[in-house]
């Protein structure tokens, strides 16, 4: 075995080969169980391969496959109208932000400016410049005139132009006016 193990060859496939004993004994069984199989009626059915190979095929149903394809598209759509909405949602709310900051900007700049203008023009400046450059002057009692009304004056308008709408007139026909 050792000259076998050098020259490449692992086993002694003769070993294994049955005898010729054996294979006759293997034959006349053979030929028995043939004869019997076609004397006793058995309820085991052969196929052809082809016949067998169509059985193994799982068999399609071309409706089902187009309604999972259009539920696939449909889900993906949706999905990818939401991802699409909520990354507008997020751009007009950053706008908005950057609005609202250029507004706070402009409300800060403008009180600024008039409290700038409040401390340029003093009342005591705006009658200043009224007294020299206008000519004007403050109002004194002699100036004022008081004028009274009476008690018994009552005013009335009258609009003789305008006609009454139709349920100004339709109430009135059950008022009794």
């Amino acid at each position: 075995m050792s000259d076998n193990k050098r020259n490449g060859l692992a086993y002694d496939l003769s070993l294994f080969e049955p005898d010729p004993k054996e294979k006759k004994s293997k034959e006349n069984k053979a030929a028995k169980d043939d004869k019997k199989e076609k004397n006793d009626k058995s309820k085991v059915i052969r196929l052809d391969t082809d016949t067998s190979e169509k059985a193994q095929r799982r068999k399609r149903n071309p409706l089902l496959i187009f309604v999972i394809s259009l539920l696939t598209v449909a889900v993906t759509a949706i999905c990818g109208f939401i991802v699409y909405n909520n990354v507008i949602i997020n751009e007009l709310n950053e706008k908005i932000l950057q609005a609202n900051k250029v507004i706070e900007n402009q409300n800060n700049l403008e009180a600024q400016y008039q409290l700038q203008i409040d401390r340029k023009l003093t009342a005591e400046l705006v009658q200043q410049y009224a007294e020299t450059k206008l000519g004007m002057t403050q109002a004194n009692n002699a100036q004022k005139e008081f004028v009274s009304l009476t008690d018994g004056d009552v005013g009335e308008v009258i609009n003789e132009g305008e006609r009454d709408s139709f349920f100004d007139t339709f109430a009135s026909m059950f008022s009794g006016s």
